[in-house]
């Protein structure tokens, strides 16, 4: 498969060494398709010029047979790492392992992104196996010459009224063909069909073979899968799970697509993967995330309106601070950084709702905003805030949660 690359609003020419006409029709397809299973619009992902196409604020693979398009975030660095600095943030939001060391580096440089992707949800899916399925209780019924469960009076009496030597049981039986497992199975079947490492096709046929009890689902992306602490070790690979299974489209289904996308909106990842990391810099302290406690206004019998969502809300033991996370570049050559003013209004609203003295907007650092970290602080007298603006380093991701944690530790000037 040949591999074409471009980053972030980056426009990828035809021709040449980019794609056909086509072949750039095609992706542009499943790019406007994976953008209304994303719920964005479709001008997000790709958008076709006359010279080629663009890319949005979208990364991730986009395939289809004898073509692949992989679309890394718009950050400083070489194309390698960019593409180490994406797993690493993929694999902080989803909670997968990421060998480290210079053999892992050598195979993030010479993999592509889907490969990699591939490789993690595997390893990790394996490793999470062999302690275990997880299983649940189903209903069987079965005519045993002993009796097991509770007897079922009606079949006893009807059905097997001749046959005083079999009793109707109905018992229940732990199973390892539980929705969550269909769902797992359905997302190594189809990765079977992507993977080409040697080390994955291992990986997912041994997989294949701890399936083997497990039905198969015509529908995986509509099984009624129930988390709970009992399969706490797989709700991550359940959710990767099912990213993989719904970016997978058939030409055999009705006006499909013949291909594959697996993509992800920088906002959203950037959001996750500061949160994740919020969490393990600063534990054993609470860090709540997407907190929907609070309300910005009541109507006039108490009820509330406009529902609050602050990215991160970091809790005492020292003071409480809102943090909000933008995917956006920092302008430091103008006074208020370009920053937009519905965002500096959004975190006043946050102050006054959770009733904080100083709140964080966090920003990707790039070479023009100079130090990372605290870049700009900034005082409301009347409503006694403090806003801090800060950037981190997400094309060193291994630096970001002590990063973090400085930025929360920062003592404000007196």
């Amino acid at each position: 498969m040949t591999l074409l690359r471009c980053r972030e609003w980056e426009e990828l020419p035809v021709g040449g060494d980019g794609p056909t006409e086509p072949e750039a029709d095609r992706f542009h397809s499943l790019a406007k398709r994976a953008a209304r299973r994303l719920k964005l619009r479709e001008t997000d992902v790709l958008v076709r010029t006359r010279r080629g196409l663009k890319a949005g604020q979208v990364v991730g693979v986009l395939a289809f047979p004898g073509r692949s398009l992989e679309i890394l975030p718009k950050i400083d660095g070489c194309d390698g790492a960019v593409r180490r600095a994406l797993v690493h943030m993929l694999a902080v939001a989803y909670d997968l392992p990421l060998a480290e060391g210079g053999s892992a580096t050598m195979e993030m440089q010479r993999r592509d992104l889907l490969e990699l992707l591939l490789g993690l949800f595997a390893g990790q899916l394996l490793e999470t196996v062999r302690r275990g399925l997880p299983r649940r209780y189903v209903t069987r019924e079965a005519d045993l010459r002993a009796l097991r469960g509770r007897l079922d009076v009606t079949r006893q009496f009807t059905r097997l009224a001749v046959r005083p030597d079999r009793l109707a049981c109905r018992f229940g039986e732990l199973s390892e063909d539980s929705p969550l497992n269909r769902v797992l199975k359905a997302a190594v079947v189809r990765l079977a069909q992507l993977a080409r490492s040697v080390a994955n096709v291992r990986a997912l046929g041994e997989l294949a073979a701890r399936f083997e009890r497990t039905g198969d689902s015509p529908r995986p992306l509509e099984e009624p899968v129930r988390l709970d602490r009992t399969n706490a070790d797989f709700h991550a690979l359940y959710r990767l799970a099912r990213l993989f299974l719904a970016g997978d489209w058939q030409s055999t289904a009705a006006g499909g697509v013949e291909g594959f996308a697996l993509l992800f909106p920088m906002n959203d990842l950037f959001e996750a993967f500061v949160g994740r990391s919020l969490q393990r810099a600063l534990a054993p302290r609470r860090v709540m995330l997407q907190n929907r406690g609070r309300h910005a206004l009541a109507d006039g019998s108490g009820q509330p309106l406009f529902a609050l969502r602050p990215d991160a809300v970091i809790e005492p033991p020292d003071e409480r601070i809102v943090l909000d996370t933008k995917w956006k570049a920092l302008h430091p050559a103008r006074k208020d950084l370009g920053i937009e003013p519905g965002d500096i209004y959004q975190m006043l609203t946050y102050a006054q709702a959770y009733g904080v003295a100083r709140v964080v907007l966090l920003y990707p650092w790039h070479r023009g905003v100079g130090e990372r970290g605290i870049v700009r602080h900034w005082r409301n007298a009347g409503f006694g805030l403090s806003v801090d603006v800060a950037t981190v380093d997400v094309g060193r991701p291994h630096g970001v949660a002590e990063s973090l944690h400085g930025i929360v530790g920062f003592q404000r000037p007196g």
